[in-house]
């Protein structure tokens, strides 16, 4: 009987923590995430019927409306850095994967200058789990050079936790946040 596969890995990317399929998947959709433009289709990064656990309670389900969800929550930043601490990864023999992430995730705001003009830096720690498990089409139209997955991976669910009381007077609250929350 096969058995889990565990690799842990701290500090950026390199050629150890690209060894292991989950990571190489995460360092692709972190880059995404990192450059702060969200172009395209969720296709490559999350699975048509992906849940995200965000910290505020809400739960978005289906991949668009999780990558609707993040373009309007980080379109205030011109630059965000996921500053990997530690990534805990299990692989399982059928193709799936849970990674445990510790981050410092680094916002910088478009519109807010710091005392040097700079754009102004807001730092918070966050963790993240992700389950990966095989990639999954839609169906839909999707721009040349836009794949189903990250090979063969897909983004089945996520959760969040982390403090946002530092970034909440930039936020935008979503749809689902003032439905349950009120404006």
């Amino acid at each position: 009987m096969a058995e889990n596969i565990y690799f842990e890995h701290k500090g950026p990317y390199d050629a150890h923590s690209r060894s292991n399929d989950a990571l190489r998947f995460l360092a692709n959709y972190t880059a995404k995430i990192d450059s702060a433009n969200y172009d395209g289709s969720y296709l490559p990064y999350y699975h048509p019927d992906a849940v995200f656990h965000d910290a505020t309670g809400i739960d978005y389900v289906g991949g668009q409306a999780i990558w609707t969800w993040i373009t309007k929550l980080f379109e205030p930043f011109n630059s965000i850095y996921m500053e990997i601490r530690l990534c805990l990864v299990v692989s399982r023999p059928d193709g799936t994967h849970t990674i445990h992430c510790e981050w410092f995730a680094h916002f910088w705001l478009k519109h807010v200058k710091d005392e040097n003009g700079e754009s102004k830096k807001i730092t918070i720690p966050r963790g993240m789990v992700f389950e990966l498990g095989p990639a999954k089409d839609d169906g839909s139209e999707r721009k040349a050079g836009e794949d189903v997955g990250f090979e063969g991976l897909q983004i089945l669910s996520a959760r969040l936790y982390y403090d946002r009381s530092l970034l909440v007077p930039y936020l935008r609250r979503s749809e689902q946040e003032v439905e349950k929350f009120g404006a």
